[in-house]
């Protein structure tokens, strides 16, 4: 008599844990960033950011000393100094009134449009130099939770504001996390724009970066190109920025 055998069933994929994610990509980086780019996920990380950016906004906006920051920044142009008076005030109340409207809503706007725009760049490089042959969705994923890092930046930022008094907040450098918040004032304008860019929280964004890419195709980019290609894009910019302060 004719026996069947019955096939397995096949297992249920396991549910996302988003949460473990975000911490796995901070701190166990290598294991989280390959099972990120087996299943995909961004949503989590860019919501979580999107949030603390914009809770930072909105405190930031009760110590911000808008006027007066504006017209600082805006002495320091030869355009600006070629304006009456009146012309300056106008100008500066103008743009006060922007800024202080608009940090309630930056974090929001900003950080799903930068985690957007640093995907393509990296899903377009290593995809270009690499053959990695990247879905965009994986690029995503893994591009998205590489940015954490500003999350610890937001949250460093919402117990360092009420401690400041009004008026005495850089909003380019809440938290002195990079060497151009230990500059002085009249240090040139190139030095400012590489000290900027030297910038603790980036640096480990663009570590998260490199392991994250070479988890997602690791026969394809070796952890030497990875981290040559994000390094490499990053001294670009970096160069062009002080290119053009020097100028």
């Amino acid at each position: 008599m004719a026996t069947t055998t019955s096939l397995p069933a096949p297992e249920a994929p396991k549910s996302i844990n988003h949460f473990a994610r975000i911490f796995g990509a901070l701190f166990s980086p290598k294991k989280t960033f390959a099972q990120i780019a087996e299943r995909p996920s961004w949503l989590a990380p860019v919501l979580l950011m999107a949030i603390l950016a914009t809770a930072v906004g909105a405190m930031l906006n009760t110590k911000m000393n808008w006027s007066d920051y504006i017209r600082h920044k805006a002495e320091e142009s030869p355009r600006f100094a070629q304006l009456s008076e009146d012309q300056k005030d106008r100008a500066v109340t103008s743009q006060a009134k922007f800024w202080s409207n608009f940090s309630y809503c930056i974090g929001a706007v900003a950080v799903p449009i930068s985690a957007l725009c640093f995907t393509l760049i990296y899903w377009a490089a290593f995809n270009l130099f690499s053959g990695a042959g990247l879905r965009y969705g994986t690029a995503f994923g893994i591009t998205s939770h590489a940015l954490l890092p500003g999350a610890i930046q937001s949250i460093l930022a919402m117990i360092t504001l009420p401690l400041k008094s009004y008026g005495d907040v850089d909003p380019e450098n809440i938290v002195a996390a990079n060497v151009k918040a230990f500059l002085s004032g009249d240090a040139p304008k190139w030095l400012g724009a590489l000290g900027s860019s030297l910038d603790l929280f980036w640096i480990w964004c663009m570590v998260l970066a490199a392991i994250g890419f070479t988890a997602a195709n690791p026969k394809k980019i070796k952890p030497g190109t990875a981290y040559s290609v994000v390094f490499g894009l990053w001294g670009v910019w970096v160069l062009a920025k002080v290119a053009w302060a020097a100028l």
